[in-house]
C-alpha cells in the first residue's frame, strides 16, 4: 500500500519549492563571489589603467629584475654560501646577459683556458671510484646535488653528490618478475636491461628507458614507479628539453618520440631514420638532433615547424683512394653546443663539428683516440709458421668514440672511448674547428656516459 505522503500532490509541490528555494540560495552565492573576483581583476586593472607603453615595458623590466633577484637569493640559500655583498649589480648583469646569450643560442662561456689550467695542475683532479653494482654502467644523469644511474643488471640509483664521496640514498632493481605490468603501478620495473636515464629539469621526476620497450617514470625523491609509457622497441637514449617537461626518446624501431611527462603523455612521433637511433641530445628550443649509427646521417629535427635537416657522414670514394683513412661505418654518438652547432663521434674514432649552416661538417678530427694496439702473433693466429702468422696479423683499428658531451654554451667538450682516458677539446671562437687541451688517465673500461653539473 502506497504512503499518502507519497500520493499527496501538494506535499509533493511543497517540496519542489523547498528545493527550489534552495538553489537559488547556492547560484546567489556563486554570484557573489564571481562578482567580487571580477572586481578584484577590475581594481587590478584600474591600477595600470593609464600606464602607457614606455611605463609597462619599465615595469615589468623591475618585476624581471625582481624574479632575478628572488631566484639569486634562493640558489644562495641552496648552496649554503649566502652573502647579502655579493647580491649586487654586477651578479644580476652577468644573469641578464646569460638569458640573453641562452634565448639567442649562441656561445657565451669561454671557459677553456681556466679548464686547461686545471687540467695541467695534478693536485685539481680528483678521481673518485665508486661501484655501482655487479654489471655494466649504462648511463647516468645529474640534477644537483643528487646523481641518478642505471646499469645492465636493471637496477637504479641515486646518489647524493654533497659528500666527498657519492652515498647510495636509495636504489630500484628490476627484474624477471616485473614482466607483467601490475595493476598497482608502484610495484612496477623493467624486467631488461635499462638503457638510459634522463632527470627533469625541475628535479620532480626521473625518466628511464630500457631494452624491454619500456619508458618509466620515478619519483625523483623516493624512486617509486608513477607510470610506464610502452614504445614497440627498445629506447636507446632519452633527453628534456631544457627548462621544460618535453622528453625525447630515440628508439631502436627508428622513431624519435615526443612526451609530456607533467602529464605522462605521448605528444608525436617523429620519423626519418633508416638504422637503429643511438643517441640524442636538446637544449632550449623545441628541436633535438639525433643520429643513425649505420645510417650514418644525423638528423636536426624542428618539432614546432614539423621539418627535419639531414646531415651525411662518411667519406667519399675518391678521398679514401686519395689519403689513408679510417672507414667510417657508423655514427654513434651526439651532443649540442649551442642552438646551431653540435658533434659526433663515430666508430673510425672521428670526432666531428657540424652547423646548420652546412650540410657537411665543419671540420673532423680523425683517430681522436689514436689506434688500438697490434695484435702479438699468438693472439691474431693460431698457425705455427711464423711468416704466415705475421700475414694475419691486422693492421691496427682506430679506438672507436663510444661518448661525447659538450659542456652547454660552452667552448668545451669531452670525449670517451676504452683507451683508458677521456679527452678534453677547445673550440676555437669561430667555431669552424677544435683541438685538445688536455685528458685525465687511468680510467679502465669502456666510457659509456659523460655528464657535467654547473653550480
Amino acid at each position: 500500500m502506497v504512503d499518502p505522503f507519497l500520493s499527496d500532490p501538494s506535499n509533493k509541490k511543497r517540496k519542489r519549492k523547498q528545493q527550489k528555494s534552495v538553489d537559488e540560495e547556492l547560484t546567489s552565492e556563486s554570484e557573489t563571489e564571481q562578482i567580487s573576483e571580477e572586481r578584484e581583476e577590475l581594481s587590478s586593472d584600474e591600477e595600470f589603467k593609464d600606464e602607457n607603453a614606455a611605463d609597462k615595458r619599465r615595469r615589468l623590466a623591475k618585476q624581471y629584475l625582481e624574479n632575478l633577484k628572488s631566484q639569486e637569493l634562493q640558489l644562495q640559500e641552496d648552496l649554503q654560501t649566502f652573502d647579502a655583498k655579493d647580491l649586487d649589480d654586477d651578479i644580476l648583469s652577468r644573469r641578464l646577459q646569460k638569458d640573453v646569450a641562452e634565448t639567442k643560442g649562441h656561445v657565451y662561456k669561454f671557459i677553456a683556458n681556466k679548464v686547461s689550467q686545471q687540467l695541467d695542475d695534478e693536485n685539481f683532479i680528483k678521481l673518485i671510484v665508486t661501484r655501482i653494482g655487479s654489471q655494466n654502467l649504462t648511463s647516468m644523469a645529474i640534477h644537483y646535488p643528487y646523481l641518478y644511474t642505471v646499469s645492465k643488471d636493471m637496477e637504479i640509483i641515486k646518489w647524493d653528490l654533497d659528500n666527498k664521496k657519492p652515498k647510495r640514498i636509495k636504489h630500484r632493481k628490476g627484474g624477471l618478475k616485473y614482466f607483467n605490468i601490475n595493476k598497482n603501478i608502484s610495484l612496477n620495473n623493467h624486467w631488461q636491461q635499462i638503457n638510459c636515464i634522463a632527470a627533469s629539469p625541475d628535479g620532480r621526476f626521473v625518466v628511464t628507458g630500457g631494452a624491454d620497450s619500456r619508458l618509466i617514470i620515478w619519483s625523483s625523491e623516493n624512486l617509486s614507479c608513477l607510470k610506464i609509457l610502452e614504445t614497440r622497441s627498445a629506447v636507446n637514449s632519452i633527453t628534456f628539453k631544457k627548462n621544460s617537461d618535453q622528453l625525447y626518446a630515440a628508439c631502436a624501431d627508428l622513431r624519435i618520440r615526443t612526451y609530456s611527462i607533467n602529464q605522462f603523455t605521448q605528444l608525436e612521433i617523429l620519423y626519418g631514420h633508416q638504422d637503429n637511433i643511438t643517441d640524442i641530445d636538446s637544449l632550449n628550443r623545441e628541436t633535438c638532433v639525433s643520429v643513425g649509427s649505420r645510417d650514418k646521417t644525423v638528423m636536426f629535427w624542428k618539432i614546432a615547424e614539423e621539418s627535419r635537416l639531414t646531415f651525411r657522414g662518411g667519406d667519399s670514394i675518391e678521398k679514401k683512394k686519395r689519403d689513408d683513412i679510417y672507414y667510417e661505418g657508423s655514427i654513434d654518438v651526439v651532443s649540442m653546443i649551442d642552438e646551431t652547432h653540435f658533434l659526433t663521434g663515430s666508430d673510425n674514432g672521428n670526432i666531428a663539428l657540424w652547423s646548420l649552416a652546412k650540410k657537411k661538417a665543419l671540420f673532423i678530427k680523425r683517430l681522436g683516440h689514436d689506434l688500438q694496439p697490434e695484435f702479438k702473433p699468438n693472439e691474431a693466429s693460431a698457425e705455427t709458421d711464423n711468416e704466415i702468422t705475421a700475414q694475419q696479423i691486422p693492421p691496427p683499428q682506430p679506438y672507436l668514440i663510444t661518448s661525447i658531451h659538450a659542456i652547454p654554451f660552452s667552448d668545451v667538450f669531452v670525449t670517451g672511448s676504452f683507451d683508458g682516458t677521456i679527452k678534453f677539446w677547445k673550440l676555437d671562437e669561430n667555431l669552424r674547428s677544435f683541438q685538445q687541451i688536455g685528458q685525465i688517465d687511468k680510467l679502465k673500461g669502456f666510457v659509456n656516459k659523460i655528464t657535467t653539473c654547473e653550480f
